[in-house]
């Protein structure tokens, strides 16, 4: 299974599910999904989302932890991090129906990993590794598999990807930098070369993106370093059809693929502008890439991208059975004298207002420049959840969600209210003149 394969890497942020279907598509044989630290999933409710066809794994706040389909359902690794044995056999155990095989993150670098005794923090300690591992395997009838970072000697590097072959996992995956060089350094083909001379399982070569622009590469670089396996990260980022044989296709192009994936699995705002950071050439020029990513409502991104009929047309057709009782609960919970407004609301997008003049602040000054009269905000509370309402003349509008605080639902109702009536909404600093200030539409024009 892990044999002569061209991989994804996970990634933070980047490796969810219409990033792993597109890069599946352009010919990846294998897909890990970012890293998920394992006690965070044991908290989940897993679902069957009926609208999108996937199964969810929701945190408790209802936000996706991992989503997954049928489409990958034989081509997904899932990776955790974990520094338990017995948290990781429980977290496997729930995930392991819905996957191809299970991974341990150990090699992540970063704070929140080394803190948590989890990822880069496990290389130093080959017996909790192994404890781990065995625990896993012992557990799972799907493959186990664990992700490393060489360390400073080589004789150490060496020595662990040994205790790691004497637990039974079914391969190894190596990046070739330590856990304190930078991706802009070179990756060491020298110590994978040798890992893999005294190695009888496979071995997956990671770290080699500064080295790859096609799979033609990538295929010279399993030759090179004589590994069974390649797994690529970043220059997957540049271009998710760098999978393509024999070249990729355009960055726009394999971007307009990754953004349908986006509308049909509902990718979240943040997440979409996160990974469109790094897609080269997918934008005309640095103003294009400054202007869209700018851009709190989805469907303006779409549009750019000649995507916003599909983004209309999809979000039509999304009206289950299981939507429409939704609705109807809404409506006997808010009362028939209530308009409900929908919008897509996570906290990232109301947060990229502080400092800045607020949703509500900007609606107050639009309605008083067209001529209406002034709002009134109230909210209501259940289970120390905040519904937010905004009354505008004769008309009483709701916003419901998962929001923590009336400030937080009176700005939600807001933020919504510019949405559906298209009144600009721009981060203007605090004592700045908005659009709507300074190019206001009157009452009667819309």
């Amino acid at each position: 299974m892990f044999s002569g394969k061209y991989i994804l890497s996970p990634m933070v942020r980047v490796g969810g599910l219409p990033f792993r279907l597109t890069c599946l598509d352009y010919g990846a044989d294998l897909v890990y999904a970012e890293e998920v630290i394992a006690q965070r999933l044991l908290k989940c409710t897993k679902i069957l989302n009926e609208t999108l066809d996937t199964v969810d794994f929701l945190d408790e706040d209802g936000g996706v932890c991992f989503r997954t389909t049928s489409k990958e359902s034989d081509k997904v690794i899932f990776q955790m991090g974990v520094s338990d044995p017995d948290v990781a056999a429980q977290a496997a155990q729930m995930i392991e129906p819905y996957v191809a095989g299970i991974d341990v993150n150990m090699g992540c670098p970063k704070d929140y990993s080394i803190k948590g005794n989890m990822g880069a923090a496990l290389l130093t300690q080959p017996e909790l590794i192994k404890k781990i591992l065995c625990k896993l395997i012992s557990v799972c009838s799907k493959p186990v598999t664990c992700k490393i970072r060489i360390l400073e000697s080589e004789e150490e590097t060496l020595s662990l990807c040994k205790e790691i072959e004497s637990t039974g996992v079914a391969a190894l995956a190596v990046h070739g930098r330590t856990r304190f060089t930078r991706s802009s350094h070179p990756c060491n083909y020298d110590i994978i070369q040798k890992i893999k001379s005294i190695m009888s399982i496979p071995v997956i070569l990671n770290g080699a993106s500064l080295d790859i622009n096609n799979r033609s590469d990538m295929t010279e670089m399993i030759k090179k370093t004589g590994v069974d396996s390649i797994m690529i990260a970043r220059a997957a980022w540049y271009n998710p059809s760098i999978f393509r044989d024999p070249e990729p296709v355009s960055v726009r192009e394999a971007v307009q693929k990754f953004m349908k994936y986006c509308i049909d699995y509902e990718c979240p705002l943040h997440i979409l502008k996160y990974t469109m950071g790094k897609f080269r050439g997918a934008f005309k020029d640095n103003q294009s890439s400054l202007e869209v990513t700018r851009h709190i409502e989805t469907r303006l991104i779409y549009n750019y991208f000649g995507l916003g009929d599909y983004y209309n047309e999809v979000a039509s057709k999304r009206t289950s059975d299981i939507q429409e009782e939704f609705q109807k609960k809404k409506r006997q919970k808010l009362g028939e004298d209530y308009k409900i407004l929908q919008a897509e609301i996570t906290p990232t997008i109301l947060q990229s207002f502080r400092g800045m003049i607020a949703p509500r602040q900007i609606l107050n000054q639009w309605l008083e420049a067209n001529g209406f009269s002034k709002p009134k905000y109230w909210t209501t509370e259940h289970n120390k959840i905040f519904t937010g309402y905004l009354q505008i003349d004769n008309d009483t509008y709701a916003m419901e969600g998962n929001f923590k605080n009336k400030k937080t639902a009176t700005q939600a109702v807001s933020y919504a209210y510019c949405l559906k009536h298209h009144i600009e909404l721009r981060h203007y600093k605090t004592g700045a003149r908005t659009l709507s200030q300074s190019n206001c539409q009157c009452k009667n024009g819309g």
